[in-house]
C-alpha cells in the first residue's frame, strides 16, 4: 500500500457514494486496471490483442457507455489509458476477470480488478508478470486465508477492517482494494464520458492457468 495515497476509509467512502449515485453498478460489472512496470500505458489496440488472445476483435473510436453494442454475441469493453495505467471497464461483462485474460494483461506489469454479476458471482483478482496471484470471492471475505491473502495482505487487511462494521458493503470495499493496489480511481464522471472501446466475440483464446508461487 502506498502511504502517499488517500487513506482506505476515504477511498471506501468514495465508492460507497459512487454505488449510491450509480445503482446499476451494483448489479453487474467488471473493472480492471493494468499498471505496466515501465509506467508506459499500452494503446487500445494492444489491450484488444491481450484480452482476445488473437481471436476476433475490433477497436472503435470513443463512445459513451450507453452507446456500446451488446447484440449478436458482442462483448464490448471500454479501454483507456489513465496516467501510467490502463483502465478497462465492462457493464455486465466478465472478460477482465478471466484467468487467461489476466495473465495476458499482466505481461510486464501488474493487474488488479473486481467483477460481480446479478447472481452474486464475483471475483477479486490480482496478477503480475503473467501469473494470477490472487483469486478471491469478495462476498466471503471473512473466510480468506492462505497465499492469496498474503500476496496483498495490507490492502486485503484494510478491506476486512472496513467491512467489520457492515459486511453488506463488500462491493465498495473490493473497489477500494483495486484503487489501493493501482492508484487509479473509478468515478461517476469517467463513467459518463466517452471512451475508446473494443468489441470481442466469445470465446476469447484460452491458455493454461499458472497460479501462485508454485507455478
Amino acid at each position: 500500500m502506498n502511504d502517499d495515497r488517500p487513506a482506505p476509509a476515504e477511498i471506501f467512502s468514495h465508492y460507497l457514494k459512487l454505488l449510491r449515485d450509480e445503482p446499476w453498478l451494483e448489479v453487474a460489472m467488471c473493472w480492471t486496471v493494468v499498471v505496466p512496470h515501465d509506467h508506459r500505458p499500452f494503446p487500445v489496440a494492444d489491450a484488444g490483442a491481450r484480452v482476445s488472445g488473437g481471436t476476433r476483435h475490433e477497436a472503435h473510436e470513443a463512445a459513451p457507455l450507453e452507446a456500446l453494442p451488446y447484440d449478436h454475441g458482442v462483448h464490448p469493453m471500454l479501454v483507456e489509458p489513465v496516467g501510467s495505467a490502463v483502465m478497462l471497464f465492462e457493464n455486465n461483462g466478465f472478460l477482465g476477470s478471466l484467468p487467461e485474460v489476466l495473465r495476458r494483461l499482466s505481461r510486464d506489469g501488474r493487474v488488479c480488478g473486481v467483477y460481480w454479476n446479478v447472481e452474486g458471482g464475483n471475483k477479486l483478482s490480482y496478477a503480475a508478470d503473467g501469473r494470477v496471484l490472487v483469486d478471491l470471492d469478495a462476498l466471503f471475505w471473512d473466510e480468506w486465508a492462505g497465499d492469496d491473502f498474503a500476496v496483498l495482505e495490507p490492502e486485503l487487511r484494510a478491506m476486512t477492517e472496513l467491512l467489520s462494521e457492515d459486511e453488506d458493503d463488500w462491493q465498495a470495499a473490493a473497489m477500494t482494494v483495486v484503487e489501493l493496489v493501482t492508484g487509479v480511481r473509478l468515478t461517476g464522471e469517467w463513467l459518463t464520458e466517452a471512451h475508446p472501446y473494443v468489441t470481442f466475440r466469445w470465446p476469447v483464446a484460452s491458455e493454461p492457468l499458472v497460479r501462485g508461487r508454485s507455478a
